[in-house]
């Protein structure tokens, strides 16, 4: 695998890199480690480019091999002789789902403190997000509404709490009560470590994706939706303004 320095630092957006081997049209190459958001979990893969001698090769794809190690492919081929490049990302475009990312486990988590609902599913699309969320039988929120869940949220935010990362081992998260609504059988069963995102007092999750580290950071957002999908179903649409 990859070192993947996004999970240790969300914030960089750029760095050298070491390129292990190379496709015979110079097209898709092996990296030593990355920046570069490969997507899943609901967040879009990142936007980038390698970069050498001035000249910008985009990273149109990218895919994990037999052996688990990301393929990259570039828009034109690299020249011959090349070891050392920098990877770049969109940092506009990385900064925007890190905000998103982190509205999504704010909402999920104060929806599971509140009413005990669980996240579903969760998809950032471009210029919106989505959140759906189930309610047990005993526990059917029919004061809730769009501007008093947005209130809530807005609310949670003002307190300005860090978002932190913390790795515990698989058979501690699936013992410990205060984890439940982590799904570790979704988790694949090589990885013992598992990274939690932290927001104080409101979520605890496993998650891969990248995040803003305060939620102070979502800013102005505007929950557009808030609409049933069967009885104990509901979807929730947000923009971040």
């Amino acid at each position: 695998m990859n070192e993947e320095l996004y999970l240790l630092d969300s914030y960089k957006n750029n760095c050298i890199i070491n390129i292990n081997s190379i496709s015979e049209d110079r097209r898709s190459i092996c990296i030593d480690k990355t920046i570069f958001y490969p997507g899943g979990g609901g967040q879009p893969k990142d936007i980038g480019y390698i970069e050498h001698n001035g000249n910008h090769y985009v990273i149109e794809n990218i895919e994990l091999d037999q052996n688990q190690q990301y393929i990259y492919r570039l828009s034109t081929p690299l020249p011959t002789d090349i070891r050392t490049v920098t990877m770049h990302i969109d940092w506009e475009h990385r900064y925007k789902n890190m905000r998103y990312h982190t509205l999504l486990h704010l909402i999920s988590g104060y929806l599971y403190l509140t009413y005990g609902a669980l996240a579903t599913s969760s998809q950032i699309e471009k210029g919106y997000a989505r959140l759906e969320v189930t309610f047990s039988e005993d526990c059917l929120p029919d004061e809730l509404n769009k501007e008093k869940l947005n209130n809530k949220i807005e609310e949670l935010i003002t307190h300005e709490s860090p978002v932190n990362i913390k790795y515990v081992k698989r058979k501690d998260l699936e013992k410990n009560n205060e984890l439940i609504r982590t799904y570790t059988n979704l988790i694949p069963e090589q990885i013992n470590n598992i990274r939690l995102i932290e927001i104080e007092g409101v979520d605890k999750q496993a998650c891969a994706g990248t995040h803003v580290s305060n939620i102070k950071e979502i800013g102005s957002f505007q929950i557009e939706q808030l609409k049933s999908k069967g009885r104990l179903k509901k979807r929730i649409k947000v923009v971040i303004t």
